[in-house]
């Protein structure tokens, strides 16, 4: 069932999304650690969106407020919260991973490192949610569209449909100042902890039924 008044992403949607989220996440931890120079950043970490977004438009739900693309969110429903090496290889992995290779900046990660990381990220997820649930993947707003109601717009209506279909809703943050809003929509802290081999802190956030 399809949420009513919002655009459902489509493959045509790909590259414009994926430069949205570009410009929302430019100073997201994670994605900081991955691609450290700022004009690099903006050249390749498209790619790795587009290569998430692809994954959720397969495999879940990708929502925007309109066709404008004012920001994204990535819904995963149950059994399909998480990647397995065909369906990666399917949305793209190679494609993203090539373009990250071709980074010059010396503080970029290795890509066996970045492997472990993200790894590491989705083995709590499994150890934290064993039982099936939907999983709000990422969520994002272009800057220029912050502060206009678009996120509260794309995550409400799903968690009234999820609420009707008796599932949880498991996601997570690097943002401490994400985890109040989170918490006011009835998401509660599961688990808070440092990302191994980084200095980036996780929270684990569960809305239960």
């Amino acid at each position: 069932m399809l949420i009513k008044g919002l655009y459902l992403l489509k493959k045509k949607d790909l590259k414009k999304a994926s430069f949205m989220l570009t410009r929302a996440f430019h100073y997201d931890p994670l994605i900081c650690l991955i691609y450290p120079d700022e004009i690099e950043r903006r050249t390749y970490s498209p790619f790795l969106w587009e290569y998430l977004l692809l994954d959720g438009i397969r495999y879940g739900e990708v929502y925007a407020p309109t066709s404008k693309i004012e920001g994204t969110a990535k819904w995963l429903p149950p059994h399909k919260e998480h990647m397995n090496t065909w369906r990666s290889l399917r949305s793209g992995a190679l494609t993203m991973a090539r373009m990250a290779l071709k980074q010059k900046d010396e503080r970029a990660l290795p890509m066996k490192k970045v492997a472990r990381i993200t790894n590491h990220i989705t083995d709590l997820h499994k150890e934290l949610v064993k039982k099936p649930h939907w999983y709000l993947a990422n969520i994002g707003v272009d800057p220029k569209n912050q502060g206009k109601g678009f996120g509260s717009k794309l995550i409400k209506p799903m968690l009234e449909r999820i609420e009707r279909e008796g599932y949880p809703v498991f996601l997570e943050t690097n943002f401490e100042g994400n985890v109040a809003l989170y918490e006011h929509l009835g998401f509660e802290v599961i688990d808070k902890r440092s990302i191994p081999e980084t200095d980036i802190v996780n929270w684990a956030m569960l809305k239960n039924i």
